[in-house]
C-alpha cells in the first residue's frame, strides 16, 4: 500500500488556522509537514509567494507539492490541504486505485462561474507522469496570482467529468468527491465528511465540524479545541 504524506503551509497570518490543518492530519496518524511562508514560527521555512489579490491563491503551493515528492518513494501519495481544511478521519482508501493525480470536482449543478476542481485539497502519487505535470504546473503557475485557476486550465474538466477518471496532461487523473474530501457544501448534514474545508465565507464555522450530533465526530471536535497547541 502506498505511504501517505500531509501538507500544509501558512504564514503568519494563518498561524491558528494551519495549527489545526496540521494536528488534524497527525492525530489520525499521518506523517505531516508544515511549510512555513512566512512568521510562522514552526515547520519547514519556504520562500513561496502568496498572492494578496482578491480570490486569488497560493502560486507556490505546486512548488511545494513538489517538494515534498523528492522526499518520499515513488508511488507514494503526497495530500495536499489549504490551512483552512480540517481531517477528520483516515483517507487510506484512496490508495485502492491506480492513478496519477487526483483532484476534487464541484457538483454538477455548480455555478458556469465556479473553477470545477477546487485545489483547497490535492491528491500526487509520485510517478514519472505527475513528476513531469509538477513542472508543467508549476510554470503556468510562475506568471499568475492563483494555482487553482491555472490547474482548471490545465485540465480542462467538464461538468461530465464528475467522479470519473480521465487521462489528461499524459497522466490518470482521479475525480473525488468533494463531499467526502473537500467539503464545503455547509448548508446540511457533512455526516460522511473526511476533509472540510472552510473557505472564503465560509470561515466563520472554522473549526466547528458543523455535525456535532454524531458522537464520533463531536469527540474528534472537542478533542482539537480543547488540546494544547504543540509548537
Amino acid at each position: 500500500m502506498s505511504n501517505i504524506t500531509v501538507i500544509t503551509a501558512a504564514d503568519a497570518n494563518f498561524k491558528e488556522m494551519v495549527d489545526f490543518a496540521y494536528r488534524s492530519a497527525e492525530d489520525v496518524g499521518y506523517k505531516t509537514i508544515v511549510y512555513d511562508l512566512g512568521g510562522l514560527g514552526y515547520g519547514k521555512p519556504f520562500n513561496g509567494r502568496v498572492s494578496d489579490a482578491i480570490g486569488a491563491k497560493i502560486p507556490s503551493k505546486p512548488s511545494m507539492i513538489l517538494d515534498a515528492l523528492n522526499g518520499v518513494e515513488y508511488n507514494d501519495i503526497v495530500v495536499w490541504m489549504d490551512a483552512d481544511a480540517i481531517m477528520w478521519n483516515r483517507i487510506d482508501e484512496i490508495t485502492d486505485e491506480i492513478w496519477d493525480f487526483g483532484v476534487t470536482v464541484r457538483k454538477p449543478k455548480s455555478s458556469e462561474r465556479d473553477d470545477l476542481i477546487n485545489a483547497g485539497v490535492v491528491f500526487v502519487r509520485k510517478t514519472e507522469s505527475s513528476l513531469k505535470f509538477m513542472d508543467l504546473w508549476i510554470k503556468n503557475c510562475s506568471t499568475g496570482v492563483s494555482d487553482q485557476k491555472e490547474l482548471n486550465q490545465l485540465f480542462q474538466f467538464k461538468n461530465a467529468d464528475y467522479l470519473k477518471k480521465k487521462k489528461t496532461q499524459g497522466m490518470v487523473v482521479k475525480c473525488f468527491s468533494c463531499d467526502l474530501y473537500n467539503n464545503f457544501y455547509f448548508k446540511r448534514p457533512q455526516t460522511d465528511a473526511k476533509i472540510t474545508h472552510y473557505k472564503s465565507k465560509l470561515r466563520y464555522m472554522w473549526p466547528r465540524r458543523t455535525i456535532s450530533k454524531i458522537p464520533k465526530m463531536a469527540s474528534m471536535e472537542q478533542k482539537l479545541l480543547s488540546s494544547e497547541p504543540r509548537f
